[in-house]
This record gives C-alpha cells, structure tokens and sequence, in this order.
C-alpha cells in the first residue's frame, strides 16, 4: 500500500500512456477547439431561427389587429353613430385641512410633468397627509436599532 503511495505522484506525472507526444497533444486540443466553436455556430443559428419566426408571428398579429381596426373604422363611418366623447370636467382635489395651497400646487405640478413624459393625462383628485406615520426620531431610532451587524 505504501509503495502505491511513494508511486502515485510520479504515475500522474508521468501518464499512462507513455505514446503522448507533441502531435497527438495539438490534434487533440485543435479537436477540442473546432467542436467548441461549430457548437456555438449552431447556437447562434439556432437562436436567430428562432428569433425570426418569433417576428413573423409577431408581423402576423399585428397585420390581423390592424386589419381589425380597419374594419371597424370603416364600419363606423358607414353609418354607425359615433357616441359623444365624455368630456373630462377638471374638479379641484380634496384637500384635507392643514395641507398649504403651495404644496397642492406643486404636487399637481409634479403629477402634471410625469403624466406629460409618459403621454398619459393624470389627475389630482385629493390630498391628504398619511396616517400613522412614525416621526424622524421614532424611524431613525427603529433603524439604529435593527441595523444588521
């Protein structure tokens, strides 16, 4: 057992094989090298297949939806009655008392600037202060406290 031991470090050192020479080396890590590289080629063509049949299924219901939209445009101009648009009446926003006209203003105004930047219309319809809110003290104190180590 000992003698297999004392040989171990100079078997790893030295092979099994004793017919491993500088030619046999190379071929085997060109080998290694060139299916590597053919694996990803067919990776990359596989992805792309299936990207593009993804957009022409995409294409495909996107014709259909506006098609559709066709459709009913021009069913509605044929003799359909178009229903009156519901006209949005701006009602100032509840305000709760204590709440200064300055920081209503600049909340509509912080509203109004995120509603232009996503092209939607929002509306302020009230204001008022948060219930149970703990003060700077009691949240600073809670935080100290289960801080992690």
């Amino acid at each position: 057992m000992t003698d297999l031991l004392n040989k171990a470090p100079e078997l790893m050192l030295k092979g099994t094989d004793s017919n491993l020479d500088g030619g046999t080396i190379a071929s085997v890590v060109i080998t290694g090298v060139v299916v590597v590289f053919i694996a990803l080629i067919l990776l990359i063509l596989f992805v792309s297949i299936y990207g593009k049949s993804f957009d022409s299924i995409n294409k495909k219901k996107d014709a259909k939806a506006k098609a559709e939209a066709e459709a009913k445009l021009i069913e509605a101009s044929k003799g359909a009655a178009v229903p009156e648009a519901k006209v949005a009446v701006n009602e100032p926003p509840v305000v709760e008392d204590g709440i200064s006209d300055e920081t209503v203003a600049v909340i509509a105004a912080a509203i109004a600037a995120m509603g232009a930047a996503s092209g939607k219309k929002l509306a302020l319809r009230s204001v008022r202060t948060a219930k149970g809110a703990r003060s700077a003290w009691a949240s600073a104190g809670i935080a100290e406290n289960t801080r992690p180590f």
